[in-house]
């Protein structure tokens, strides 16, 4: 499905219309400065949806910050 707007409102509004019972969604894993400056996709989601989010970071990240 391909919406136009606002990721965040439209991914909400989505799940909402169509019932649904998670949403799963990846992070790119901004620090929290990024985050604040672009705005969070995640953020607002987790904050908003009408089910439960599942955020899966980046796993390319994560093994760069682990090494």
């Amino acid at each position: 499905m391909i919406v136009g707007g606002d990721p965040a409102v439209e991914i909400c509004r989505v799940a909402k219309a169509r019932h649904a019972d998670m949403i799963v969604m990846g992070s790119r894993g901004y620090g929290p400065l990024a985050a604040a400056l672009l705005g969070s996709v995640a953020a607002h989601v987790v904050q908003h949806a009408p089910c439960p989010v599942m955020v899966v970071p980046d796993p390319a990240r994560a093994a760069r910050d682990a090494a």
